[in-house]
């Protein structure tokens, strides 16, 4: 078994405590931009985190011209920084749409769990988000969210 972040969809409310606490823990600043969790509100009460969910086939990793994604001893996918180019093929690689360009560096980033303890799961006021040890088919989880992110586009843009 596998730690992973999970989402318990029907707890999510839309608060985007998540989203303040990421960004403010990353990068310092309150803004859904520089967060690596985004909450999309399709509907009231229907509230869906978007997050990475660290594909056992990275489709991000095996799309990065310049290999700077690639796994860690923990197993999470991780991006340097340093070496990423900003050409944003993981962004349309990534089938649950959760890796974005850092809009001041240009450069990918997405959700690393934060070394290992995410930082949202322990400020979510409804439990929504859970990290812990669960038989996970990463395959299937992003599946539900290319399909989710392929619904919400449709929506924005027709």
């Amino acid at each position: 078994m596998a730690r992973k972040l999970t989402v318990k969809y029907e707890q999510c409310t839309g608060c985007h405590i998540c989203e303040i606490i990421c960004s403010l823990s990353k990068f310092g600043k309150v803004s859904h931009y520089y967060s690596c969790i985004n909450v999309f509100s399709f509907a009231p009460g229907l509230d869906i985190p978007i997050l990475c969910v660290h594909c056992d086939q990275a489709s991000c990793m095996n799309n990065c011209p310049v290999n700077a994604i690639r796994k860690n001893e923990q197993g999470f996918v991780e991006i340097a920084s340093e070496e990423c180019t900003g050409c944003a093929r993981c962004v349309e690689a990534c089938p649950a749409g959760a890796i974005k360009i850092h809009p001041e560096l240009g450069k990918a980033f997405k959700c690393d769990l934060c070394g290992g303890r995410p930082n949202c799961v322990d400020y979510c006021p409804n439990n929504a988000l859970d990290y812990r040890d669960v038989p996970f088919d990463t395959r299937a989880y992003a599946k539900k969210a290319e399909d989710i992110v392929k619904s919400l586009r449709k929506r924005l843009f027709g």
